[in-house]
């Protein structure tokens, strides 16, 4: 039976493989494939896969084959797992995994999509954003908050803030005292380009991506722990049965939790607010109207007509942003350059209104050189980018 590690070396295998024909392999991920390749039981499978002598036989095969086919029977067989056993699916990696099984291996891939020829990307590196952000006080100072420094900043008399430089920790010295003390708040805005950490006062952390921002007091004080967002973050909450933890978008939608983990996404130019629950329960209210989710449910909430539904998602995809990735399931490409436009800070113009319908599913590395993404997306798609300094126009081949 093909088990477990089996299945893990061979997705592994196909995946380097992908980044080595792509060009975007680093050395030491080129290292361990030569490693595997040069293993006896390997080096066949290997040398026929980057056999040219076999590329008309290979693309007449892939020509033949129907990935959608086999790619819609695997969704629907793996219909009935539970959502958070279910491992991360993408197209283009099944499919990759499948062929190198079969000992055609992930060339095939990579001609069926290289006719479509990309751009020669003339680009300048922009490189992936930073930790950064601003501390803004309760008389207006700001303060700056980035990976170069090291600060303990006194916010009130009896709180003080440790910054790292990729967290902002709020300690409290004296409870009683910051407890008669008057109410002060703290606003922390992580620009385009940038993500920061956060350990609220009461212990709880969040996860800010770039363009966003969160105010709260520097003490939680009364029966509830509440702060204000804007943009997208994600939260790991400590558990207070006592105290209610709300967090509240834009005065129209509250999301209300004792203890658990989950991101809100909630920026400006949106149409929806998206709330999407990794663990626990939280209860999203808007007006008199309340959804409460289980884990790998969504919310989505349109604020502008004030309606919203939940959908049964895998929640990883949603927070996989905190953990270095983006991933993507049939999603359109407005959306897709939004994220990676917010985090790399470029502008996107498109030649065509309608190429923001185009639909992609994949990851993409988080921390990887801007155009890395875009070689990605160009192979997997007939679009091309036009790249200057940090203006990007997309257009379709």
């Amino acid at each position: 039976m093909y088990n477990e590690m089996e299945y893990q070396e061979e997705y592994r295998m196909a995946d380097l493989i992908r980044r080595q024909w792509l060009g975007i392999i680093t050395a030491e991920e080129q290292a361990e494939l030569e490693a595997w390749s040069l293993q006896e039981e390997h080096a066949r499978l290997y040398a026929k896969i980057r056999n040219q002598a076999e590329l008309q036989k290979r693309n007449l095969y892939v020509d033949g084959l129907d990935v959608d086919g086999v790619w819609h029977k695997l969704r629907e067989q793996i219909a009935d797992v539970p959502v958070r056993k279910r491992r991360f699916f993408t197209r283009y990696r099944v499919v990759a995994c499948l062929l190198l099984l079969i000992g055609v291996g992930t060339l095939l891939v990579y001609n069926r999509y290289s006719r479509l020829q990309p751009s020669d990307l003339l680009v300048q590196s922009i490189h992936p954003g930073s930790s950064k952000a601003v501390l803004i006080t309760n008389e207006g100072k700001q303060i700056i908050l980035q990976d170069s420094l090291n600060q303990e900043i006194q916010v009130d008399e009896s709180v003080t803030v440790k910054n790292t430089g990729l967290l902002a920790e709020y300690c409290l010295q004296d409870l009683q005292a910051a407890e008669q003390a008057e109410i002060k708040y703290n606003t922390i805005v992580v620009p385009r380009g940038g993500e920061y950490e956060v350990r609220l006062p009461d212990g709880s952390y969040v996860w800010m991506n770039a363009a966003s921002e969160i105010r709260f007091p520097v003490v939680f004080t009364g029966q509830t722990r509440q702060v204000s967002l804007k943009g997208e973050a994600y939260f790991k909450v400590e558990k207070d049965s006592l105290h209610p933890f709300i967090v509240n978008v834009y005065d129209k939608l509250k999301v209300e939790v004792l203890g658990t983990e989950f991101n809100v996404q909630a920026y400006s130019g949106d149409e929806v607010v998206k709330t999407t629950l990794n663990c626990g329960k939280v209860r999203v209210m808007m007006g008199k109207e309340a959804l409460e989710l289980a884990p790998d449910q969504q919310a989505v909430c349109d604020l502008r007509h004030r309606r919203f539904h939940k959908i049964e998602v895998n929640a990883n995809y949603f927070s996989a942003w905190k953990d270095g990735k983006f991933i993507f399931e049939d999603e359109p490409l407005e959306n897709i350059l939004n994220s990676l436009a917010r985090w790399y800070n470029i502008s996107v113009f498109y030649q065509n209104e309608e190429l923001k319908n185009f639909h992609f599913t994949g990851d993409l590395e988080r921390y990887d050189d801007f155009s890395v993404a875009l070689r990605m997306l160009e192979k997997a798609t007939n679009i091309r980018f036009l790249v200057t300094g940090r203006t990007v126009v997309v257009q379709i081949i």
